[in-house]
C-alpha cells in the first residue's frame, strides 16, 4: 500500500467502526492476561503438550500475535495437525524465541579463548624462568677462569637462549595478537546478541524485556535529576479485525508503520519506543509530565488519523489507521510496573471514551 506517497505493503479500512480487537479488549490487563492464559491451556489440552517454560514461552507469544512470522507457523501446523513438542523447539529455533543456545555458545567461546590466553602466558612465563636460568648459570660460569673455547661455549649457549626467548616472545606476541582479534570478534557477537535479545525483531523498537530495562534506567535518571517522566500506552484500534479480514502480512505493515512514526516524533525528544506485544507499544518520554507526554502522543495519533492507506497493487483507498492511547506520569515513588499500570488505565479510559485518543492519567 501507499500512505500519502509512501509505498507499503498492504493497508486496511482499521479505523471504521465494529466489533471490538480481541478477548476482553476493553477489560485491564488482569483480564487480558487471563483470556491469554485460557487460550494457552486450551491449545495445550487440544495439541496434548507438555507445557514446560520453552513450550508456554512460545505459546504465549502466539496468544498475543508479538510475531506473526511465529503465528502463521503455528496455525500452519495446527491446520496440518503437527503441532507437537517437536515443532515447538523448532518454531523457537526458527523465530528467534531460543537464543540460550546463542548465548551458551558465545560464553564457551569466551572461556576457551580464557584458558588459551591462560596457557600463552603459563608457557611464556616458562620460556622466561628458562631464559633466567640460563643467563643465572653464564654469570656462574663467568666468576670462575675460562679458556678461549670454554668461552666461545658460554658465549654460544647464550646467544642460543637469547635465540630462543626471542623466538617465544615475537610466539607470545602473535598469539596475543590473535587472542585479541578473536576477543573483539567476540564482543561484537555478543553486542549483536544482547542487542537481539532486546529488540522486536518484527519491528526493530525495543521488545517487552528491553522496554521495562530501558524504564527502569530512565526512571532512575530522572529521579537522580529531579526531572519529569510520562509514559505512555499505545493500542492501534480495531487491530484484530484488520488481521482476520487481511491477513498477517499486512498486519506486519501497520505494526511497522505505527511504531516508526512513534520513533520518529519520540527519538528527537530523547524518548524511547518499545513494542509490549501484539498492537501495544510503550513510549518514554523524559522531561514530560502526563499532560505534555499526551500532546506528543496525540500528535502522532492526529498525523496517522490523517494519512489515508493505498493498496499499492491498485491504488485503492484502504482507510485510515487510528490509535487510543494514556499517559502517566513517573511519581518518584512507584516501580515500573505500578508505572506502566497507570497508563494502561488510561488507555483503557480512552477506549471507552471511544478510541481514536489520547487520555493523561488524572490520578
Amino acid at each position: 500500500m501507499t500512505v500519502q506517497g509512501k509505498r507499503m505493503v498492504g493497508a486496511s479500512d482499521i479505523a471504521a467502526g465494529g466489533a471490538p480487537g480481541g478477548p476482553a479488549a476493553d477489560s485491564g490487563e488482569a483480564a487480558r492476561g487471563l483470556a491469554w492464559f485460557d487460550h494457552i491451556r486450551s491449545l495445550a489440552v487440544d495439541h496434548r503438550l507438555t507445557i514446560d517454560p520453552d513450550c508456554y514461552e512460545l505459546l504465549w507469544r502466539y496468544v498475543r500475535d508479538e510475531d506473526h512470522g511465529l503465528s502463521l507457523a503455528v496455525d500452519t501446523a495446527i491446520a496440518l495437525g503437527s503441532f507437537d513438542g517437536e515443532t515447538i523447539t523448532r518454531l523457537r529455533h526458527e523465530h528467534g524465541g531460543d537464543r540460550r543456545g546463542e548465548v551458551n555458545a558465545l560464553v564457551a567461546a569466551a572461556r576457551n579463548q580464557a584458558d588459551g590466553l591462560t596457557r600463552r602466558i603459563e608457557a611464556g612465563r616458562s620460556d622466561l624462568a628458562d631464559y633466567g636460568r640460563a643467563i643465572a648459570d653464564g654469570g656462574a660460569r663467568l666468576e670462575t677462569p675460562l679458556d678461549a673455547a670454554a668461552l666461545a661455549g658460554l658465549l654460544g649457549d647464550l646467544g642460543s637462549a637469547t635465540a630462543t626467548m626471542q623466538a617465544a616472545n615475537a610466539r607470545l606476541e602473535s598469539e596475543l595478537a590473535a587472542a585479541a582479534t578473536e576477543a573483539r570478534a567476540l564482543a561484537a557477537q555478543l553486542g549483536k546478541a544482547e542487542r537481539a535479545a532486546i529488540t522486536d525483531p518484527l519491528t526493530g523498537v525495543l521488545n517487552r524485556r528491553g522496554t521495562f530495562a530501558a524504564l527502569g534506567t530512565a526512571q532512575t535518571t530522572a529521579r537522580a535529576a529531579g526531572d519529569e517522566l510520562a509514559v505512555a500506552m499505545v493500542d492501534i484500534d480495531h487491530f484484530k479485525r484488520f488481521n482476520d479480514r487481511f491477513g498477517h502480512a499486512l498486519g506486519d505493515e501497520v505494526l511497522r508503520f505505527v511504531s516508526s512514526r512513534l520513533a520518529d516524533c519520540v527519538a528527537p525528544l530523547g524518548g524511547i519506543v518499545g513494542r509490549l506485544g501484539g498492537e501495544e507499544f510503550i513510549a518514554l518520554l523524559p522531561g514530560h509530565d502526563a499532560t505534555a507526554g499526551a500532546m506528543v502522543i496525540d500528535r502522532v495519533r492526529a498525523q496517522l488519523a490523517g494519512q489515508i492507506l493505498r493498496n499499492a497493487a491498485d491504488g485503492s483507498s484502504m482507510g485510515r489507521v487510528s490509535f487510543s492511547a494514556g499517559i502517566a506520569a513517573d511519581n518518584g515513588a512507584e516501580d515500573g510496573d505500578a508505572l506502566v499500570a497507570r497508563a494502561d488505565r488510561a488507555l483503557y479510559t480512552a477506549k471507552r471514551m471511544g478510541r481514536d485518543r489520547v487520555v493523561p492519567d488524572r490520578g
